[in-house]
């Protein structure tokens, strides 16, 4: 804890300040998530509905100094490469039949037996 009277002041608005800022960064994570989200579903309508506003929310994040100026630019772009590329299509692997379970004969059930006992 500061002792020093400007160094108490300056704790206290640094929390303010914190509480105050968490708001954008959290507003910004919120709207990429929304928009990567209509993306993967094939929404594309509702993702350039929302994309001037996922980008106002990055750039405001960038002007009061809770990101970068450069990851600004690179969260900007990987918007859009997501919105240009469109949804993701997953590949339906084929599914394989399972094998019927071998039967145990008399001979191998000899054999296990053998192998504990030693």
């Amino acid at each position: 804890m500061p002792i020093i009277k400007s160094a108490i002041k300056r704790m206290k608005q640094n929390q303010v300040n914190h509480a105050r800022n968490r708001h954008y960064g959290s507003h910004m994570k919120s709207m990429i998530k929304l928009l990567l989200g209509h993306v993967a579903k094939g929404e594309m309508d509702k993702a350039n509905k929302i994309l001037p506003d996922v980008i106002s929310s990055i750039d405001t994040a960038s002007k009061k100094r809770i990101i970068h100026e450069n990851n600004a630019a690179n969260k900007k772009s990987r918007v859009q490469r997501a919105i240009n590329a469109g949804p993701v299509k997953k590949e339906e692997k084929p599914v394989k039949a399972k094998a019927a379970p071998k039967k145990v004969t008399k001979a191998a059930k000899k054999t296990k037996a053998t192998k504990t006992d030693e």
